[in-house]
């Protein structure tokens, strides 16, 4: 036996009044029978409430209108393998609403049922929702998941597992049969994750790029455009528009040339020509005698305040010892612990305060007073080389100045000078002089946003790098998941669910012939998606009404013979409520076949610990089951 064993050895229901109204269960089959409306399903409801509902009642449907206020508590004992726990639920109880006790400990529902999948050694696994790449979050295949295969309701006869999506049906039935934790593995929900953000990256990378191009599609040539923007096409651009400048400068040099060749006299051109390489000459030197300027004067900043912080210490130190002239003849008189008046010491060498022999009287009082001259010596020493540095630096700034001024003289000189030589070459290339400057200028500003268009691209590089580390994360890792979704063998573990199911259709016709006509039932399993056919077709397309709850019944009974297997996780436990009419008509002892298979399949020795509870109308005359009958009709 792989699984652990889940059976109910009893519950109750404790009223207001503190009566205890109480069942009893044994392993092996449980028929549980009585007329309509004798509270057969609010006794299983009561059960399904205990094993973790996170209502705050087990009677919150309309129906059941009142019994919440009747009945103030509920419990049952478990038997778990080889351990007995008791469970209680306490709805009227401040702050025990929403709780489940097991051992009189209190835990929340979800907690509970983290306990039980503990210890019933069902892995807890998370699923996915439909495709895994979805993005969605993978919710957590909880017991109350797996309960709804386990119990099934009266209200429920309409589909395998009604009302719970398809994943989640699949994810349950693969718990059962063993597989979940080895389709949903931490490596394949890793896996799922790095796929994500590959793809995220991906098409981030796309819109970048596509956003990029639309941004810099003006700044390429119609030849590159169609080839969208990347390290190639800018360099190509950027060479292109170098050469463009080039040319510029050299035609402006060319248009200036031709118009002072018109313009100025032969006999002057020699002398413009000098005046020109003056001018050039004076602005260089012009623009160094100002930098030298400028750090002269941030160096003359900076001493200065540091001369400012010396006078200011040099003044904190005369009223420091000014304070010490004043306060030296003051004495302690009262203690700074308790604020007592202090008396004097026996003898005037020693301390009144502390009590220690004092040194001679001229040493302590010069102590002081040798430190403070130290330091404002040594202040003013610092003082005097600030102020030798001062005058250093000022006769420099002044030197640097005057310098300043100088050729900025002469270079108003050279430009009176090259005026009217100017003004005529003005006049005549003024216009393609300004539209040669246009378009340099022009060209410029596109050479910056091509260095921003450059620097973007390594964004897009930095997006690609990702990706591709994430795809060297992503395939030893895939071939990993899909190694171990090849050692999974999906069809045999379908062939035991089909081999349970059709046992049961087959007990069936040997209780009574014909029962079930169809076909064999087929179970097909993969890792996302299960679905049961018979011969062709599906079986909800395939069945009528009787033949579908013939069906349903099988697929329990196909559950149930899951639990001895070695490696799945049925535990051994199902509880049916079967409709009052089953086969169109009340159930009475000719309809004892239908749990005939159940008895006999539970008293297989591998099945020692398994236990069904069923409900019916009468079941008379059934053997080799625990049958409790309640008579008291319940009548609104």
């Amino acid at each position: 036996m792989s699984g652990i064993f889940l059976s109910i050895t009893s519950v109750d229901r404790r009223l207001a009044t503190g009566n205890v109204e109480t069942l009893e269960f044994q392993t092996g089959v449980n028929v549980f029978v009585g007329p309509p409306n004798t509270g057969k399903t609010k006794w299983l409801q009561t059960l399904d409430f205990l094993l973790g509902d996170t209502g705050a009642n087990p009677y919150e449907s309309a129906d059941s209108e009142g019994l919440a206020e009747k009945y103030d508590a509920a419990g049952a004992w478990l038997q778990i393998g080889d351990d007995a726990f008791r469970i209680e639920r306490r709805w009227n109880e401040p702050g025990a609403k929403g709780k489940v006790f097991v051992d009189d400990e209190g835990m929340l529902a979800r907690d509970f049922q983290h306990w039980l999948m503990e210890k019933l050694a069902i892995p807890m696994v998370n699923f996915p929702k439909g495709n895994p790449m979805s993005g969605q979050t993978w919710p957590e295949l909880s017991f109350r998941s797996l309960l709804r295969h386990i119990h099934r309701q009266q209200r429920f006869w309409s589909g395998l597992v009604d009302l719970q999506p398809d994943a989640e049906f699949h994810a349950g039935l693969l718990s059962f049969l063993g597989l979940a934790d080895r389709v949903y593995s931490e490596d394949y929900g890793v896996l799922v994750k790095l796929r994500l953000e590959a793809m995220n990256l991906k098409a981030r990378r796309e819109q970048y790029g596509q956003t990029l191009n639309d941004l810099a599609i003006d700044l390429l040539d119609a030849d590159d455009a169609s080839l969208g923007v990347n390290d190639t096409t800018i360099l190509a651009a950027q060479k292109r528009l170098r050469d463009m400048v080039s040319k510029l400068q050299e035609e402006r040099i060319r248009v200036l040339t031709e118009a002072s060749t018109r313009t100025v006299p032969a006999a002057q051109r020699s002398r413009v020509e000098t005046l020109s390489h003056a001018r050039a000459h004076a602005l260089e030197t012009l623009t160094i005698v100002s930098g030298k300027r400028q750090a002269a004067d941030e160096r003359l900043k900076d001493v200065l305040r540091y001369r400012k912080d010396l006078a200011d210490e040099i003044d904190r130190m005369a009223r420091a010892a000014d304070a010490g002239d004043i306060l030296s003849d003051l004495r302690v008189t009262h203690c700074p612990a308790c604020d007592q008046t202090l008396k004097a010491a026996h003898s005037r060498d020693h301390c009144f305060v502390c009590h220690q022999h004092l040194p001679d009287e001229p040493e302590i009082e010069g102590l002081g007073g040798v430190r403070l001259r130290f330091e404002q010596d040594r202040l003013k020493g610092e003082m005097k080389e600030a102020d030798d540095l001062l005058h250093v630096l000022r006769r420099d700034v002044e030197k640097q100045a005057s310098e300043m001024r100088s050729t900025e003289e002469g270079l108003r000189a050279i430009e009176v000078e090259l005026g009217p030589a100017r003004q005529a070459v003005a006049a005549l290339a003024q216009a393609e002089v300004s539209a040669i400057d246009v378009a340099l200028g022009q060209a410029a500003e596109r050479a910056k946003q091509m260095d921003r268009v450059t620097a973007a691209l390594e964004l897009g590089k930095s997006l690609t790098a990702q990706v591709q580390a994430l795809e060297d994360r992503i395939k030893p890792l895939a071939e990993r998941v899909d190694e171990s979704f090849r050692a999974i063998d999906f069809d045999a573990a379908a062939q035991w669910l089909e081999d349970g199911i059709n046992a049961y259709l087959e007990a069936l016709n040997r209780e009574r012939p014909q029962t079930w006509k169809h076909n064999r039932v087929e179970v097909d399993l993969t890792r996302s998606n299960v679905s049961f056919r018979i011969g062709r077709k599906k079986w909800q397309g395939a069945l009528g009404g009787t033949d579908t709850l013939y069906f349903l019944m099988a697929y329990n009974y196909g559950l149930l013979s899951l639990s001895p297997r070695p490696q799945t996780h049925y535990p051994g436990f199902a509880i049916i409520d079967v409709p009052g009419e089953f086969s169109g008509e009340s159930i009475g002892d000719k309809e004892n076949f239908i749990v005939q298979p159940f008895i006999d399949l539970l008293k297989d020795d591998a099945f020692e610990g398994a236990q069904l509870i069923i409900t019916g109308a009468a079941f008379t005359g059934l053997a080799g089951a625990h049958v409790q009958a309640l008579s008291q009709v319940h009548v609104a």
